[in-house]
């Protein structure tokens, strides 16, 4: 008897999102771990359009609120960075880099950048203490930005 393949696209997902879920823990315990959000802030930017990725993207998604909640930043602070990124820039951002290394490490810093300032913004209007970046970031970024050359080199 066939399998069918829709049963093994729920179980690539459910593995998929107990790992993302092992991510977040364990990057809350070791914080020399990093987070990978800027990875899954360009695999949104890339597959926001695509229709049959649609699970993957809404989990991506999620993990980028879980991470807000977990490091405390305030909620829906990503969600909010991609909107006004995606509106706005992107267009900008291909059209004026060729290089698609660079395109990558824009997407990253925007990503953690972006969105600290997408913060900063936010504490501004609530009037409450700005959150201070960390020296960990930089690592972050910098580890992203080589894991996003590496893994996104052809689909930008």
């Amino acid at each position: 008897m066939r399998r069918s393949s829709t049963d093994t696209n729920y179980l690539r997902l459910f593995f998929l999102s107990i790992s993302f879920l092992f991510l977040l823990i364990m990057g809350s315990l070791y914080t020399w771990l990093p987070s990978f959000v800027g990875l899954f802030f360009i695999y949104v930017l890339i597959n926001f359009e695509d229709e049959k990725n649609r699970l993957y993207l809404y989990l991506s998604f999620l993990y980028l609120i879980f991470y807000d909640i977990n490091r405390g930043f305030y909620l829906f602070s990503y969600i909010f960075t991609f909107l006004i990124f995606y509106n706005f820039f992107l267009d900008k951002v291909r059209n004026y880099f060729s290089c698609i290394n660079c395109i990558l490490v824009m997407y990253v810093l925007v990503a953690y950048i972006g969105h600290y300032f997408m913060n900063v913004f936010i504490a501004y209007l609530l009037n409450e203490t700005i959150i201070e970046l960390s020296k960990e970031y930089i690592y972050y970024i910098l580890i992203d930005m080589v894991l996003a050359s590496i893994i996104f080199k052809g689909r930008v």
